[in-house]
């Protein structure tokens, strides 16, 4: 059976609705997080669900299921979903949520994207990296509005990739 069609199986047997709070925490930094149902977890674990797609008040999302490091697990919604879905802290939103049927998809930025199309051996190294690597690396890119310095940071990350600069997080293969 194929990778994706097990994904999409398992989706169908894991795909969960439920209402919860919006809660805000203090750990290293601030954030804003959903609790996952705690009679569901277990499903979940035996699964070893990482990644998740599904909706937040309508508003869809793609994201990592976090270890609370307690035995649950919770979803971080970040500033552009909280502004796009008008989520506020305290109140009851309604979720959606099933197990990502292509977990190592990376939604890549379109600056990022032609940077590595114009340069061969960036793209190479970029795209042997694992996709937790990648999406981290576009974060850095999507965490500022203006597009000069998106750019700007497209080419910093081009330029240590084949440099060689970025080493975690490459993927392992067989020698």
């Amino acid at each position: 059976m194929e990778k994706s069609q097990k994904a999409q199986e398992l989706g169908n047997n894991l795909s969960i609705s439920f209402e919860a709070e919006l809660q805000a925490a203090w750990g290293i930094i601030y954030y804003t997080h959903i609790v996952f149902p705690l009679a569901e977890v277990p499903k979940w674990k035996a699964a070893k669900v990482k990644r998740i797609v599904g909706t937040i008040n309508q508003m869809p999302f793609r994201l990592a299921l976090q270890s609370d490091g307690e035995g649950g697990f919770y979803i971080i919604v970040g500033k552009d979903l909280k502004e796009k879905g008008n989520l506020t802290v305290g109140r009851k939103v309604s979720v959606f949520i099933q197990p990502d049927p292509n977990p190592d998809s990376v939604d890549l930025e379109e600056e990022l994207l032609e940077v590595l199309a114009q340069d061969e051996e960036a793209s190479a190294k970029f795209f042997a990296l694992t996709a937790g690597k990648q999406r981290s690396l576009n974060y850095y890119i999507t965490a500022v509005k203006n597009v000069e310095t998106r750019l700007k940071r497209a080419f910093e990350i081009a330029d240590q990739v084949k440099r060689n600069a970025i080493t975690i997080g490459t993927k392992k293969t067989k020698a």
